[in-house]
């Protein structure tokens, strides 16, 4: 088993289009583009409703093969009130109708910080020789430059063209585009177990 799946859990929403994904296909798919298995696979996230990131990550961590078996990090979100520029009179940004409602900004923090060290740390205990990163912030540029140029790691990004920086892109050997076809209907979830033949027992989800 020598490939390292590492996952920006919002990242892939955003380039699959804002759509569920089916992760337990993802990681299928991952091994058959690379034809070997994944040793250790990691899904980042930081999510402050609890009680939906809960049910996710119960899901993302469920052993392979009957679920994607990730080992989920969930880090946590900051939010802050916008307010206009001092020029511009340096007051909040309000709702047009609703002036008591100030308009916040939530970002997502330690995730990126979070990533490079699971990844990196990954990779010095278990030595897999295949990085497959969904994830596409040019912030990662440099830890992957050392494991490619380096450590004779190959990588295979996983995301949209569209919106992963041109600075990884040299060093892949290849890009998995999950917006495209048959990518895209392949990954796209559907719940299978609403007739109930499928799904795992309350124990199994707890």
């Amino acid at each position: 088993m020598s490939i390292g799946l590492f996952i920006d859990g919002a990242y892939a929403y955003k380039a699959f289009g804002r759509e569920k994904i089916n992760y337990l296909e993802l990681r299928k798919l991952v091994e058959e583009e690379l034809g070997d298995s994944v040793d250790e696979g990691y899904f980042f996230n930081a999510d402050d409703n609890q009680a939906m990131a809960s049910k996710l990550h119960n899901a993302l961590s469920f052993p392979y093969p009957k679920g994607p078996g990730l080992r989920v990090k969930n880090y946590w979100v900051q939010k802050k009130q916008l307010f206009w520029p001092n020029h511009l009179g340096g007051g909040p940004v309000v709702h047009p109708d609703q002036p008591s409602i100030n308009y916040e900004i939530t970002t997502q923090k330690a995730v990126d910080v979070g990533l490079v060290y699971h990844m990196t740390r990954s990779f010095h205990k278990r030595k897999w020789s295949k990085l497959a990163l969904f994830a596409g912030d040019g912030d990662f540029h440099e830890p992957v430059q050392n494991l490619v140029e380096y450590e004779n790691v190959d990588l295979y990004l996983i995301g949209s063209l569209n919106s992963i920086a041109d600075v990884l892109r040299p060093y892949a050997r290849r890009i998995i585009e999950v917006d495209s076809e048959p990518h895209k209907s392949r990954l796209r979830f559907v719940d299978r177990w609403r007739d109930g033949s499928d799904r795992p027992s309350d124990e199994q989800l707890a």
